[in-house]
């Protein structure tokens, strides 16, 4: 009798799940090259801190002006012509840009537009293409097809600050805009490829597209006490805990006086944490542990934020970065399993389109980072950071003790 296949030899004999898998690799790839390029474009050319953080308010308002209707577009419309619209933009906006860099009139504006688009990208991602991933994969493999899915991303989190801060030494911001191009390119042949879904099919059940539908909440989710206590974890995290990211290029250039290469070397350190962290939590991350890990990797983050300060070197600030990028996969690698065990299958879009909203908060996180790193030393921005968001996780965990049975 034959061997059963692995289940990643499972997953990557489902064509579809190739294809989003690819599609998910290179939007990381391109998502984490541009966010350190551009802010170190940005640093050089205007030498902000708060200006930097702008570049991450820029990229987060669709969450917020979006999050929700593209949520609810993505539980009543056709995911895969969605799909092909998002990188039919980015790479005509990355096209664009590139032109404008070339032509020599690129400058800070350049920069905030390009990350503003590109944050329409992101909102697509997870009522989008991780729905059509996890379709086609089908809910068995759930927790392997998302677990893979996420390693990913981390070591694209890993893999894109590098080349971003090669590639942007070697080639100017030009370079990294056709770069971009190339890979939503990519990407845009990869969704045209794709099946259509068989959950797309209309049926006399489906919901009707209505006003109310694209900016209403569906009441079962609002009442859903695990869901609410979800969306606070998920303000704590986007407020105090994501923000420091944009950061990392500021720290590295004022405090360490890195070059270009090194800062990318540095930034990599989280998603290499993220990517050991998020293949481990694939193996041990069962449904009723999701919530805990959740949970305490936003606490571990917090508390590496809250330490570093008192020995803010480049060993420490590695060891720290490794350590973060653990956290925050036990943060990221659970958060769509989450929506998709608490939300039934005709509200998914909707409740990972209202958790975009609250992913919009990192807005005041990034404006509040931007603030603190303007007016005091690193180590004490941090330190304050960590303090600020400590409070509201500690009384979220209360609230959970007091909702678990």
């Amino acid at each position: 009798m034959p061997a059963e296949p692995s289940p990643l030899r499972a997953l990557f004999s489902i064509a579809d799940y190739r294809r989003l898998w690819g599609i998910g690799a290179g939007v990381g790839l391109a998502r984490w090259l541009e966010f350190l390029a551009l802010a170190i474009f940005a640093f050089q050319i205007t030498g902000s801190a708060q200006l930097v953080a702008l570049l991450a308010i820029a990229r987060m308002l669709p969450y917020i002006a979006l999050g929700f209707i593209v949520g609810a577009l993505a539980d009543l419309l056709d995911r895969r012509r969605l799909l092909i619209l998002t990188f039919f933009v980015g790479t005509a906006t990355s096209i664009v840009m590139a032109t404008l860099a070339f032509a020599g009139v690129a400058g800070y504006w350049t920069a905030l537009a390009a990350a503003a688009i590109s944050g329409l990208l992101w909102v697509t991602d997870m009522p989008v293409r991780r729905r059509l991933l996890v379709d086609a994969a089908g809910q068995h493999r759930m927790a392997s097809a998302l677990g893979f899915d996420n390693a990913t991303s981390h070591a694209t989190r890993a893999i894109g600050p590098l080349t971003g801060g090669v590639a942007y030494q070697w080639l100017g911001i030009e370079g990294i805009f056709c770069l971009s191009a190339a890979v939503y390119f990519g990407c845009l042949v990869l969704s045209v490829r794709l099946h259509k879904p068989p959950a797309m099919v209309k049926n006399a059940t489906a919901p009707r597209l209505s006003p109310l539908t694209l900016i209403v909440p569906p009441r079962e989710l609002l009442q859903n006490r695990m869901f609410l206590l979800m969306l606070g974890v998920t303000i704590v995290y986007n407020v105090w805990c994501f923000p420091i990211v944009a950061m990392i290029p500021v720290i590295a250039q004022k405090d360490f006086g890195l070059s270009p290469a090194a800062v990318g070397a540095l930034s990599a350190c989280d998603g290499i944490g993220g990517t050991v962290g998020a293949i481990v939590l694939g193996f041990l991350a069962a449904q009723r542990w999701l919530f805990r890990f959740y949970y305490f990797g936003t606490l571990a983050f917090l508390l590496v934020l809250l330490a570093l300060p008192f020995y803010l070197t480049t060993g420490a600030t590695v060891i720290g970065l490794l350590v973060v990028g653990v956290a925050a996969a036990c943060f990221s690698a659970t958060q769509y399993a989450l929506i998709y065990t608490i939300a039934t299958p005709e509200t998914h879009g909707r409740a990972t389109g209202f958790l975009s909203i609250f992913i919009g908060t990192s807005i005041i996180g990034f404006y509040n980072t931007g603030f603190l790193f303007n007016r005091f030393t690193s180590a004490n921005a941090m330190l304050i950071m960590a303090i600020e968001g400590l409070v509201p996780l500690v009384i979220l965990g209360l609230l959970w003790a007091r909702t678990k049975p």
